[in-house]
């Protein structure tokens, strides 16, 4: 697995990605409306730190960060379904934990209430809800002390 920063010639993959992985939670909150979803990928793709993640030469995912003085916040996370369960998802926060822990601030981020599988895999990984919208868990990360055993 390897990680490189987007491009632009990148968008439409992503955003093809962003369609596979979130359409579904999106569908049951707001309604999927394809115009609005790629005009508000574009902005959030301009205003983050994106990232590609590619295995075997293949896309397979990507995170987008918000970096803050006081934080790091994943906007976005998404691996393809295909590739689910092997791990990747893991190694991309595991890794921003450390920086976080180095920078020693935390680490936060949203998951759709519907998303009950990356919810579990955030517990997993040491994250703590923070909070609640009418769409999403908020969760944080604050140093390996959080870590479950």
């Amino acid at each position: 697995m390897t990680a490189r920063p987007a491009t632009d010639s990148d968008l439409t993959a992503l955003f093809d990605l962003h369609r596979a992985v979130f359409r579904e939670h999106i569908e049951k909150i707001w309604g999927w409306d394809e115009s609005w979803q790629r005009a508000n990928f574009a902005v959030e793709f301009a205003c983050t730190a994106t990232s590609v993640i590619e295995q075997d030469g293949r896309l397979v995912g990507y995170v987008q960060i918000l970096e803050k003085e006081d934080r790091i916040h994943v906007q976005n996370i998404a691996i393809s379904p295909e590739y689910q369960g092997k791990g990747i998802g893991s190694r991309i926060l595991k890794n921003l934990q450390l920086q976080a822990a180095a920078r020693q601030v935390p680490l936060q981020l949203g998951a759709f209430r519907t998303n009950t599988l990356a919810q579990k895999l955030y517990e997993r990984l040491g994250f703590r809800q923070t909070g609640t919208t009418d769409t999403h868990i908020e969760m944080s990360w604050t140093g390996p002390e959080s870590q479950q055993t």
